[in-house]
């Protein structure tokens, strides 16, 4: 092997990449390594995130009238709240799907206990009739109620159409986007940051199978794993198309 003006030249081969070649594999290489490395990060959040549900999951509830409850819980965090469901003011969050079904996710606020504040429960999915003019009906037998549940963040959307936040007229009222002023506006009293997803074990809840979007880190590492795959294919055939046959013609390797 030996080095000359256009390449690195081995007996009958010489590696003289293309520089369409040389511009495409100084470009690709890192991006696809990069990825490949955001992807196993992905991985890893993912997975302290289910450790943090685990743990969380095993911890008494956090009472939302204590000090700590009073600052704000985290996200997934368990806590127990006691007040009195606004029965006659209930939302219908729109264009929910389970199990490839459309239908809405039940909205209740509960005007907590000793407090001017309220909270929108989320008392899980129904589906959606026929007729989507005709919602229906969201009875509730008890309005005292100390319940358990989960806080989550409201849902958020990429991008929204003006006035999707605006709730529809009358009860119970359908909303394609949750923005807490605009319920605010519509209740009339304050409501928390966030909702609480009502426990399996409570009573006036729908289906309910509240499960984290999108944490699923084999799927990321897999992800993770393509990206590399496409990395050492891209450099694979740059090296194979790089090595040419036939062009090495030095005297000195003739002889």
């Amino acid at each position: 092997m030996r080095r000359t003006r256009h390449g690195w030249e081995m007996r009958h081969y010489s590696f003289k990449p293309a520089g369409v070649a040389v511009v495409g594999i100084a470009l690709a290489l890192p991006l696809f390594c990069l990825l490949g490395a955001w992807q196993l990060n992905r991985a890893a959040e993912k997975r302290a995130l289910l450790a943090q549900l685990a743990s969380q999951s095993v911890e008494p509830p956090l009472r939302l009238d204590s000090p700590a409850g009073q600052a704000g819980p985290p996200r997934y965090r368990r806590v127990a709240l006691k007040g009195e469901y606004d029965a006659g003011h209930q939302f219908l969050l729109d264009n929910q799907i389970h199990d490839g079904k459309a239908g809405y996710h039940v909205l209740t606020p509960l005007r907590l206990a000793g407090s001017d504040l309220g909270v929108l429960v989320n008392r899980g999915w129904i589906p959606a009739g026929a007729d989507r003019r005709r919602l229906p009906e969201l009875p509730i037998r008890t309005l005292a109620v100390e319940l358990t549940g989960m806080v989550e963040r409201f849902p958020a959307v990429g991008w929204k159409l003006k006035g999707a936040e605006i709730p529809a007229p009358g009860w119970p009222a359908m909303v394609q986007v949750v923005e807490r002023q605009a319920l605010e506006r519509r209740l009339g009293y304050r409501l928390l940051p966030y909702q609480v997803l009502l426990d399996q074990g409570e009573a006036e809840g729908f289906v309910r199978d509240w499960k984290p979007a999108n944490v699923d880190p084999d799927q990321s590492t897999g992800y993770a794993i393509q990206w590399f795959s496409f990395a050492a294919i891209a450099l694979g055939l740059f090296l194979r198309h790089g090595f040419r046959m036939g062009a090495a013609q030095d005297p000195d390797l003739s002889r």
